[in-house]
């Protein structure tokens, strides 16, 4: 009943924000420009909302990469991949990602979240226990409805919770820890050397979703897991082209025996399509491009988010815990982060606001993107104009 009123409550003032002309729900994208975009409401916005972390969404090697694919092979592909198979892109794709890391298979979906359903549900059943962050991505929560599994949570980066959990779940045949690396609403690292522990303690399989994080966190771009120098002790990544590598889609890092089961029993793999030959092409291309230019990319974003990071915090604003490129500005009053975010757009700013139902009550947030494509300058107007909030708005 109490989930049910603040769904009310949520839902007048979703009504109120539009009756008003501020909601910031849904803008209409006119054109962009690099990190400035124009929408249906304000023109010539930077654009701090995005998860378009290296910047690469607009690049011309990716542009080119797609216009190629597309005069190769079309718009579309014949049908699904296990009877009608994919395009030598989206094969060349799945070597490259086999060869990055320990978990030698790679296999693309049409997204993230087709990935996390098809994981979680293939990897899982009846007998098994899944235990999972709190807080980690709707995906994984509806993959593990689907599997029929017995579904546990642990407090957010509570590893003696999740000690406690998988020492009352030896019964079970599998235990299964499924975690985001990067935390895409908190910004902050699943303690994955920590986790890492407890697994091989409690002879668990580790599946980890780095979204967020790959092509950015670790030393070869690989995510939270290459960070902690934990890669061969997972058994499972999932990640997503549509966030650094600035494309669409999704994919998996698994080992080959379990490649074969996502390849022949996953239905979001079976009876799926692969991806369009345009959006494989941008793919290949920007996993070639991070070969060459990741690393200078990468420092480009830390150098961003330090001073961001570094700024803000010096002016008081509540971060959190992050300590990455994504930046929650903690609000917790709903009806005052869409105002604030409607204050940024009209000066000038994008920022994603977040309320609940997408973050917990009370924790209302704006959730600010950094990437490589933001100028000093840039990110000097950001840090100025929220500080300036911070002292109109009283958070």
């Amino acid at each position: 009943m109490a989930i049910q009123s603040k769904s009310n409550a949520l839902q007048a003032l979703y009504a109120k924000w539009e009756d008003e002309g501020i909601s910031p729900f849904f803008p209409v994208i006119e054109s962009n420009d690099g990190p400035a975009v124009t929408t249906d409401q304000y023109e010539n916005l930077l654009m701090f909302g995005s998860c378009d972390y290296l910047g690469l969404s607009q690049s011309q090697v990716l542009k080119d990469g797609a216009i190629d694919a597309i005069g190769r092979y079309g718009t579309n592909t014949y049908g699904a991949q296990l009877l009608c198979g994919h395009t030598r892109i989206h094969h060349d794709i799945e070597a490259k990602l086999g060869a990055l890391s320990p978990l030698s298979s790679g296999v693309l979906f049409p997204s993230g979240m087709a990935a996390n359903l098809a994981v979680i549900s293939t990897l899982a059943g009846k007998q098994d226990v899944i235990i999972n962050d709190r807080t980690a991505h709707v995906s994984v929560f509806m993959g593990s409805t689907l599997s029929g599994a017995e579904v546990r949570t642990f407090p957010h980066n509570n590893t003696a919770k999740l000690e406690q959990l998988l020492q009352k779940s030896q019964d079970k045949r599998r235990r299964i820890v499924i975690v985001d690396g990067l935390y895409s609403a908190d910004g902050d690292y699943a303690p994955l050397d920590r986790i890492a522990e407890l697994a091989e303690r409690y002879d668990a399989h580790i599946v980890v979703d780095e979204a967020h994080s790959f092509g950015i966190i670790g030393p070869n771009g690989l995510g939270v897991a290459e960070h902690f120098g934990v890669l061969d002790k997972v058994h499972t990544i999932v990640a997503t082209f549509s966030k650094a590598l600035g494309s669409v889609g999704g994919f998996v890092l698994t080992r080959p025996e379990f490649e074969r089961e996502l390849r022949y029993l996953a239905p979001s793999y079976t009876s799926s399509r692969g991806s369009a030959p345009a959006v494989a092409g941008a793919t290949l291309a920007s996993l070639t491009h991070l070969e060459e230019h990741g690393k200078e990319l990468r420092a480009k974003l830390e150098a961003n988010v330090t001073f961001v990071l570094d700024s803000l915090r010096e002016a008081g604003v509540d971060l959190g815990d992050t300590r990455s490129h994504i930046v929650p500005v903690m609000i917790r009053d709903e009806d005052k982060t869409v105002r604030v975010a409607n204050w940024l757009a009209r000066n000038g700013v994008f920022a994603a606001a977040f309320v609940y139902p997408h973050v917990p009550a009370g924790t209302g947030r704006l959730r600010v993107g950094i990437t490589a494509g933001h100028t000093p300058a840039e990110c000097e107007r950001l840090v100025s104009l929220l500080i300036q909030a911070k002292r109109e708005f009283g958070f």
